[in-house]
């Protein structure tokens, strides 16, 4: 397997971020928006997206984020985020460590290219102000 770094991407959420543990314990599911920017040689653009994870009785995250990204030439590329944000303490905060997989889906030719691939994202997100930094990398079959 070949991997490419594709591009950077800050984000955030846009207002409350709302969680529900309905039963008596860490489980539980939320729901938030967000906008953001993704910035690289291969993709670049403004992002808009939402989230509604589910929350494991670790209080573990499993992010099952879906979006647009709107790229300087007006096209659509579409994306869905999923995998692991567990969180460590750093200096008296605590940080959300991610690992995602990455899938993006486009009809512009331009970036028909994403259309088959799966990209890998590592990040970190600021639990106290709802900013995430990631980078996404591009995985490509070395096979083929």
């Amino acid at each position: 397997m070949r991997i490419d770094h594709m591009c950077s991407a800050e984000i955030r959420f846009i207002g409350a971020f709302h969680m529900a543990r309905p039963y008596g314990n860490e489980s539980g599911i939320g729901w938030g928006i967000g906008d953001g920017t993704v910035t690289g040689d291969r993709l670049s653009g403004d992002v808009h997206w939402s989230n509604h994870p589910r929350r494991r009785g670790d209080g573990v995250m499993l992010p099952n984020a879906r979006g647009v990204i709107t790229t300087p030439d007006h096209a659509e590329v579409f994306f869905e985020l999923t995998g692991r944000t567990f969180f460590v303490e750093r200096d008296g905060t605590a940080v959300g460590s991610q690992l995602l997989m990455a899938l993006l889906e486009s009809e512009d030719a331009r970036y028909a290219w994403v259309n088959s691939t799966v990209c890998m994202a590592e990040g970190k997100m600021n639990t106290q102000t709802g900013a995430a930094h990631f980078e996404i990398y591009v995985c490509e079959n070395a096979l083929v």
